[in-house]
């Protein structure tokens, strides 16, 4: 349907007045997949002009009323290790770590097995950090569902640090975020922060969650538009 709907949004834009400025809101990885003006602000969570949280709405409050445990694992992955090639170079620089724990599958699938949904949730609040690398898009819903989780989230991305509100938000304060060629560090990185630093940051990231809800993105845009 992707060339009928662009053709019924240039025979809309021809009724615009000349001067119309425009914005649209995008959470697929690719962006937008229509010709849209040249002075379009693209609000994306993957891609475009304005990064936005990739999140959802998490109705039942699975992720934010999981009783808390204890942390007896340094950081943790599960997800699909072939979607972007850093991710597999993550796995194999992690790989042998004692108390790293990777349950990663080669192929991507839009349905998420009730089992493996099960084992990220209960893998996340054991863990200190969640591993959240870039996937097909630039972000990853793992590092939002972290913070719902009060896991501290690892960011790892390659072209652009595809981060919303940096603006209004310090991520240093409650999240770690390296480049694709800091991966060999990463062990070292994770391992290397205090007690006394990660409890500092475990605060941050609570006061700072709200941030991350489908309401205040709403305000967000809402107020910048």
């Amino acid at each position: 349907m992707r060339q009928n709907y662009n053709i019924l949004l240039q025979q809309i834009l021809k009724k615009q007045p000349h001067n119309t400025r425009y914005m649209t809101i995008v959470q697929h990885d690719d962006g937008p997949q229509l010709d849209l003006p040249p002075n379009t602000i693209i609000y994306g969570a993957c891609a475009g002009t304005i990064p936005l949280p990739l999140i959802y709405e998490d109705v039942t409050e699975r992720l934010s009323k999981q009783p808390s445990k204890k942390k007896d694992i340094l950081a943790s992955f599960v997800g699909t290790y072939t979607t972007h090639p850093l991710r597999e170079e993550m796995v194999k620089a992690l790989d042998k770590k004692q108390d790293i724990v990777c349950h990663g599958k080669q192929t991507w699938s839009a349905h998420v097995p009730e089992d493996a949904a099960s084992a990220f949730i209960e893998l996340t609040v054991r863990s200190k950090f969640c591993l959240a690398p870039r996937g097909y898009g630039r972000s990853s819903f793992r590092f939002f569902e972290a913070i719902q989780l009060n896991t501290i989230p690892v960011y790892i991305w390659d072209d652009v640090e595809w981060l919303p509100y940096k603006d209004q938000v310090d991520y240093s304060s409650f999240s770690v975020s390296i480049h694709q060629r800091n991966i060999p560090q990463l062990y070292d990185i994770l391992a290397s922060i205090s007690d006394e630093k990660y409890d500092s940051m475990m605060d941050s990231l609570k006061k700072i969650k709200h941030v991350f809800t489908l309401d205040y993105m709403c305000a967000y845009l809402v107020y910048n538009s």
